[in-house]
């Protein structure tokens, strides 16, 4: 998805600056992070994406500038009212097994970004998205070794499941922090 910049040269940087994941679980652990709360910190982003100092240094105005597009465009994707939101995964002309590997990683980042927050097991989930949950998790373990291009279908309706779940869960979460600031402001 351009809007978020391009997968290729987010991933170069990312292996270049010896980053903890790829492109598409950056991007699910942003995803995940502001499912949660809009205003999730970049800060705390960028640290869980790399693991030392030295590294965050090593970035270049070129490289934080990719990052905060990253990062700002996965927000304004999350809040649009059309739910434009979609997957970074590498294009279409990659072979299937290296985007399925990529919406695996994308799965685990985003579960990442949710816990990493603060949400864990005892929330209050909804039985249909405790669903979406254990879903995702499933994804997240994908085999793709045994992908062909036989699975293109299969791979485009998980795909478009994936983003389905993140629709659910982000209006679930997004009331739970609603009711939290009411709470709060009542007190």
């Amino acid at each position: 998805m351009k809007r978020l910049g391009d997968y290729d040269d987010l991933q170069s940087m990312l292996e270049m600056r010896d980053a903890l994941m790829g492109a598409s679980e950056t991007h699910g652990l942003a995803a995940g992070m502001l499912c949660v709360k809009f205003d999730a910190d970049f800060n705390r982003w960028i640290t869980a994406v790399f693991d030392t100092d030295e590294q965050l240094e090593a970035l270049t105005d070129t490289d934080k500038q990719s990052l905060i597009g990253l990062f700002d465009g996965t927000l304004e994707l999350l809040k649009s009212d059309e739910f434009l939101f979609d997957l970074l995964l590498p294009d279409d002309d990659e072979r299937i097994g290296v985007r399925a590997l990529a919406m695996s990683e994308w799965c685990q980042g985003f579960l990442y970004g949710v816990a990493y927050m603060g949400v864990g097991d005892d929330k209050e989930w909804s039985d249909e998205n405790r669903g979406v949950l254990r879903d995702l998790m499933e994804i997240s373990r994908l085999d793709s070794d045994g992908s062909d291009d036989s699975d293109e279908q299969a791979f485009i309706e998980l795909q478009e499941y994936v983003r389905s779940a993140v629709h659910m869960l982000l209006d679930e979460l997004q009331l739970s922090a609603e009711a939290k600031n009411t709470e709060a402001t009542v007190h």
